[in-house]
């Protein structure tokens, strides 16, 4: 048995594994809406500007090369400190700009840091790639992080707390009451293991797309290839 296969499976190309412990830690703060915006936020810019920042020293480091020469422990560590300052920076910037959302996040904001990692560790820097694609590659992993995130804290402050709070504009609060949930809510998902619950059931639920979407084309392909 090939055992860098077997590792390879379950770390470098298992993307949904590193979807879903990124998501863990994140869906602490998912209990308001407007708490996952600005921690999707934080994860897609710190993924944007990181993913620049490691190809340009990829590059920098690898002139007329096609691949990255340096040690995986060297890009770790590069990789860790570009995401720590990225991820401070956006921590100084959110301070300013809203307290409040900053009091929220808490001690989660850190880690977007290792949320850059985790999402990245599917997939190395390569010399050979144009910064357009890298960046197009980080985006669609923000993007899909995001999108996962929002959902749950979506899921869990309309069903938890029969309401959805989001950022106040003028005269309006940000918070909209749910008829009919606002009165008795599930409280249960608003707590951490209504988090585990609702990142369990988008799990089952896109694997069994996946299931249905291979089937539908391998019985595509059987038709195709039938008798004639």
């Amino acid at each position: 048995m090939n055992a860098s296969a077997t590792r390879g499976g379950v770390t470098t190309y298992n993307g949904e594994l590193a979807l879903l412990m990124s998501l863990t830690p994140a869906i602490a703060v998912a209990v308001r809406v407007i708490d996952a915006l600005w921690m999707a936020a934080g994860v897609v810019a710190v993924l944007l500007l990181s993913r620049a920042c490691m190809s340009l020293i990829v590059r920098a480091g690898n002139p007329g090369t096609q691949k990255d020469a340096s040690p995986p422990q060297g890009r770790f560590f590069s990789a860790l400190i570009v995401s720590s300052v990225l991820t401070a920076s956006f921590e100084i910037l959110l301070m300013s700009a809203d307290p409040e959302a900053s009091a929220s996040l808490g001690i989660y904001a850190p880690l977007i840091a290792v949320n850059f990692l985790v999402l990245s560790m599917t997939r190395a820097v390569d010399s050979g790639t144009s910064m357009g694609r890298e960046l197009a590659d980080a985006l669609g992993r923000g993007i899909g992080f995001a999108a996962c995130l929002i959902l749950i804290a979506i899921l869990r402050e309309v069903l938890g707390a029969g309401t959805m709070t989001l950022f106040p504009v003028g005269q309006f609060s940000g918070v909209i009451a749910v008829p009919g949930l606002i009165d008795d809510p599930a409280r249960a998902l608003g707590l951490a293991g209504g988090g585990l619950i609702c990142l369990g059931y988008l799990a089952a639920l896109v694997r069994l797309a996946r299931k249905r979407r291979l089937a539908s084309g391998t019985a595509g392909e059987s038709s195709k290839d039938g008798p004639r």
